[in-house]
């Protein structure tokens, strides 16, 4: 009778465990001081999703205006708002215009593991590169995207090759593109310069022509143009700027002002 009940206790176990629920990763876009546009918040969810559910990481980015407690508001509000959120464990950014700041954060073990200061500051840094310009959205997709390439590496996503794909990969395919696309061009022009100056017969007596005939020609030749591009600089630390790390215990974070 002890070994029914025993039987019966365990595969009663089995089918709760079975029945609960597994607990997904979570990816979300709250932008509450409406930076984005619809078509961004589309954009960025999609991208986060597949981040999340690729890596079995919470991901998520986070607009405000709420005031903190210290000089980089966006760093109290992501780390109060993820820990309660996610305490399992998450990878964030937040923008806040309460005092023109940005943060990218980094909470969990593991997490924090593959998002050491050194990659937390490399993704802030990239990120306010985009913010200086007015760039809300294209800023989010510029930490979406040091995100996915962090953990590709870090999991080698691709292999032996997954470096080489990840650093390379859009430079090669784009050179190879250039090529292809130049050989066409100069196949298509050549084709044209062929068919423009086919064989003609040619009168070699000068009574052919009109006594007293001048012929003149005149060519316009553009031989260089020049493009003078100034990057708009970066405020100084005195009005903002990249200001590098300093999360809280347990958080690896880096970001600054705008």
């Amino acid at each position: 009778m002890r070994k029914v009940w025993k039987y019966f206790l365990i595969i009663s176990a089995m089918v709760l465990m079975i029945q609960m629920p597994i607990r997904a990763a979570d990816a979300r876009v709250e932008d509450n001081a409406a930076l984005f546009t619809d078509q961004e918040i589309q954009e960025l969810e999609t991208i986060a999703n597949q981040i999340a559910s690729d890596y079995d990481t919470n991901v998520f980015i986070l607009t405000d205006y709420q005031s903190g407690f210290s000089d980089n508001y966006a760093r109290d509000v992501i780390e109060e708002y993820g820990t309660q959120k996610y305490p399992e464990g998450y990878i964030g950014y937040m923008i806040n215009m309460a005092d023109r700041s940005y943060w990218v954060d980094a909470y969990g073990e593991r997490e924090r593991s593959y998002f050491t200061q050194d990659k937390t500051d490399a993704i802030a840094e990239n990120a306010a590169d985009d913010l200086y310009d007015g760039e809300f959205g294209q800023s989010a997709r510029t930490f979406l995207k040091g995100v996915e390439r962090n953990f590709a590496i870090k999991t080698n996503a691709y292999g032996p090759f997954t470096r080489i794909i990840v650093n390379k990969g859009l430079v090669i395919a784009g050179s190879i593109g250039s090529v292809i696309a130049g050989v066409l061009i100069a196949g298509l022009m050549t084709g044209l310069k062929v068919a423009k100056h086919r064989d003609k017969k040619v009168s070699l007596e000068a009574s052919n022509y009109q006594a007293g005939l001048n012929l003149v020609r005149r060519d316009d030749r553009l031989v260089r143009t020049y493009q003078t591009r100034v990057r708009k600089p970066k405020q100084t630390s005195s009005g903002g700027g990249f200001s590098g790390g300093g999360g809280s215990a347990g958080h690896t974070g880096s970001g600054g002002h705008f």
